[in-house]
């Protein structure tokens, strides 16, 4: 008897999330006390992006939505990625192919080498997207009352939304992971902050080991909302209108 095409969609999700999971349980250290294997999928993509829960904190917002830009650390080049407007948290998949982000409530796929877009999955109320892992499954965080909730989003669009944040913890870590600044276990830090060139724009500041560089250079104009390219060597992120 054949099985419906939802079920099979499902069939993989879950194929996907206990092998992340299997995989957090076999590294030295990853036991962290989340209940559930759904927690535990979740918190296995993040160690792999190398984030960490540190509350470091931006000193200024970026833009609410706008346009996706890349910085190449290798040649100093920036540019913009296709003609999108009204689109946030930029997230880079692990080949570099893409990079998915939201416009409102719809995720979508931006191709990095000509900006063509596809939306991705049904409309739904993204706070924000966080990274995507292997395979190309995203982690987001959809938005609950009174803290949003981690969500996996698969590239064939199905998602699989996790259990609200049960925990002291868990609520901490969900805090922490709204930040827009971000902290990489390499030591790398990508803040927001007031562009110092400019009257009232915001910037996103590569700092590593005691030395900063201005990604964006955006002036008057809000950037933010930064996210590491998978070769550590190229940043994304958002450029809105000015304030």
């Amino acid at each position: 008897m054949s099985r419906p095409p939802a079920f099979l969609r499902m069939t993989a999700i879950l194929a996907a999330a206990l092998a992340l999971s299997a995989a957090a349980l076999a590294q030295p250290g990853s036991g962290e006390a989340q209940p559930g294997w759904m927690q535990r999928t979740f918190y296995a993509g993040l160690k792999s992006l190398g984030l960490l829960f540190s509350d470091v904190g931006s000193l200024a917002s970026g833009p609410a939505a706008g346009e996706i830009w890349l910085y190449d650390s290798r040649t100093g080049q920036r540019r913009r990625i296709g003609a999108g407007t009204g689109l946030s948290w930029p997230a880079p998949s692990p080949d570099g192919a893409a990079i998915y982000a939201l416009r409102g409530r719809q995720a979508v796929r931006v191709a990095n080498a000509d900006g063509g877009e596809s939306p991705l999955g049904a409309p739904a109320d993204w706070r924000k997207l966080i990274g995507v892992v292997k395979d190309d499954w995203i982690l987001g965080l959809v938005d609950d009352d009174p803290l949003p909730r981690p969500a996996l989003l698969g590239r064939d669009g199905s998602r699989l939304d996790l259990p609200a944040p049960a925990t002291s913890e868990e609520r901490k870590r969900i805090g922490l992971l709204l930040q827009e600044t971000r902290q990489y276990e390499d030591g790398v830090i990508l803040e927001v902050r007031d562009s110092e060139r400019g009257g009232r724009g915001r910037d996103v500041y590569l700092i590593q080991g005691g030395r900063e560089k201005n990604l964006s250079d955006c002036g008057d104009d809000l950037c933010g909302q930064p996210a590491r390219g998978p070769d550590k060597a190229t940043f994304f992120f958002i450029r809105g209108g000015r304030p």
